[in-house]
């Protein structure tokens, strides 16, 4: 099956650490599959070297005629099960299988680096947390380095707020 802009990827869920080898199996079939992956860092002889690992652990994406291939697919060497339940497999969009793609540099998925130093006076956004989607302005770190304190600016009244810092990005 060829690359259909704008038709839905099943979601399967691979056997443990063979997400590789399900993909080079059901790539045979003909199928349409996508295994985003990423650099990941591990130690090796105790120096931190680069790896290549799916950016979903145990997670890979496929585009098949279900009707022709949901057999071939599900008995698969490498393939454990596709996500769902009875007759309703469960989807992602092409839209977000694109926009991993469009994350890609020589076909690894390039991860946002976090910041995790912020000034005084950033506009913040909460993107984690019982706060997700509020906005504030931070105004300092606390002692641990973990946490830190903003000013709320989207509620009627002033109020600060502590979280961890894991869960801000800043604002442009």
């Amino acid at each position: 099956m060829k690359d259909i802009p704008g038709s839905d990827w099943f979601i399967v869920n691979s056997k443990p650490k063979q997400e590789f080898d399900a993909e080079k199996n059901l790539r045979p079939l003909g199928i349409d599959v996508y295994l985003p992956v990423y650099n990941k860092k591990v130690k090796k002889d105790r120096v931190r070297v680069d790896r290549i690992a799916p950016l979903f652990s145990g997670y890979l994406f496929a585009r098949f005629d279900i009707q022709e291939f949901y057999q071939k697919v599900r008995y698969t060497r490498g393939v454990k099960s596709l996500l769902g339940c009875n007759e309703y497999l469960w989807t992602l969009a092409d839209d977000k299988v694109q926009d991993i793609k469009s994350r890609e540099n020589g076909g690894v998925v390039v991860l946002r680096r976090r910041e995790d130093h912020f000034h005084q006076g950033d506009r913040i956004l909460i993107d984690e947390g019982d706060f997700e989607g509020w906005e504030g302005i931070f105004q300092e770190e606390l002692p641990d380095r973990e946490r830190a304190m903003i000013l709320l600016t989207n509620v009627r009244f002033s109020s600060k707020l502590i979280l961890p810092k894991k869960y801000l990005v800043v604002q442009r």
